[in-house]
């Protein structure tokens, strides 16, 4: 779902489409259309509920973004281009005055996720914010409220996103508990699936012609990529958004009295599921950083950490391979965050509630998790070759 809207074709982009006062350059993967009124449209991705390619029109004439799921639609007509996009937008969007906008690289000013853009015909920017979070509840829940409404969420969602597929969806399970936690519901609702037992990338001309672009995103440092129209089931971004990020986490965790470096220092933790991976990636890094913030109330930091998550962007999608991340879900986040203090460490340092809801939906898949968070992850895999 790559994009570089400018007045000139650009080489490191397969297709590149002249239209009214712009050049549209972009990946394999987009669809075209145009609206009621003749102008372009050009879309990629995909919605929660429903087919993106039967509601473009109507997402067209949005004028902030409402919609939930992952996609893009740029829209040129004669006054400049409007990029919609779902609610939580998933990529970056950078704008230079000379140069125009693209989500591949920095070129200049950053657009976050809470800002609709249009683009005029001499390449300035026009952009109004709106309010993507929504409403926050504060009231503390206990581990077994949380973890009977995400279970709700996430059957609802999968199961109407299924509805929508056609072909099969591929899976790839990397040992960890997000892979396997999304399998688990579309497992419910289908067996219209592959299980993929590959690492797995098709070069095509945008991925070869941008590798060094794409090693800037963690979410393209390590992605599989199919030439022909594929979907595949990600976890992606699950820690930021299960309360598994240290960083965010922190902040609520200080609301509790206690603090990521408190649990850290806690030996009854050593051997839970994420401590060498938050000790490796985060010990140093919290314990470091200095807040400038002081923020009492847990609304406020709850918004804090949604304003955080809606901004790391992982995953869009590249080429014809759509990437599902059904995890990328601010109603979700907003539950988690709300834990007992006692839960939400134990979410923290062990995934809790996804693990508790693998197992009420299979619990074989139990037996493909590592035990230690990115660590030898790939070994308890060979469980899965009994179940397939």
């Amino acid at each position: 779902m790559f994009f570089y809207i400018s007045k000139e074709p650009q080489s490191n982009f397969p297709h590149n489409h002249k239209t009214k006062n712009f050049v549209i350059s972009l990946d394999e993967g987009w669809c075209h259309d145009k609206d009621h009124h003749g102008n372009d449209l050009w879309y990629k991705g995909y919605l929660d509920d429903g087919k993106l390619s039967d509601l473009v029109r109507e997402i067209c004439q949005e004028t902030e973004p409402m919609y939930m799921g992952n996609f893009c639609i740029i829209k040129v007509f004669d006054c400049g281009v409007v990029i919609h996009s779902d609610r939580l937008r998933s990529f970056p969007l950078w704008h230079d005055p000379q140069k125009g906008l693209t989500n591949l690289q920095n070129i200049g000013e950053t657009y976050w996720s809470d800002s609709f853009i249009t683009l005029e015909n001499d390449l300035t920017l026009i952009h109004s914010k709106f309010d993507a979070i929504g409403a926050i509840d504060s009231g503390l829940l206990t581990e077994d409220q949380v973890l009977g409404q995400i279970d709700i969420l996430m059957d609802s969602k999968i199961k109407s996103f299924l509805k929508s597929q056609d072909s099969p969806i591929k899976i790839f399970l990397s040992g960890g508990v997000d892979s396997a936690f999304v399998f688990s519901y579309i497992q419910k609702h289908t067996d219209n699936y592959e299980v993929v037992l590959h690492e797995h990338i098709d070069f095509d001309y945008f991925y070869l012609k941008n590798y060094e672009h794409l090693q800037q995103f963690w979410g393209y440092k390590q992605i599989h990529h199919w030439y022909t129209d594929t979907v595949l089931s990600s976890g992606a971004p699950g820690d930021e958004f299960s309360c598994r990020n240290p960083l965010t986490v922190d902040l609520l965790l200080r609301y509790h009295g206690t603090s990521f470096i408190d649990i850290m220092h806690d030996t009854k933790f050593l051997n839970s599921l994420n401590y060498k991976f938050f000790k490796n990636n985060y010990l140093k890094k919290i314990s470091d950083r200095i807040l400038t913030d002081s923020l009492t109330d847990l609304r406020s930091i709850i918004k804090k950490c949604c304003d955080h998550n809606i901004n790391d962007w992982q995953h869009w999608h590249l080429g014809k391979t759509l990437t599902y991340t059904p995890l990328r879900d601010i109603e979700m986040f907003k539950l988690y965050a709300r834990l007992e203090v006692d839960s939400l460490i134990e979410q923290l340092m062990n995934s809790a509630i996804q693990v508790k809801l693998i197992e009420k939906n299979n619990p074989k898949l139990l037996d493909i998790l590592t035990p230690v968070k990115n660590f030898n992850a790939k070994q308890n895999l060979v469980h899965l070759l009994k179940q397939i």
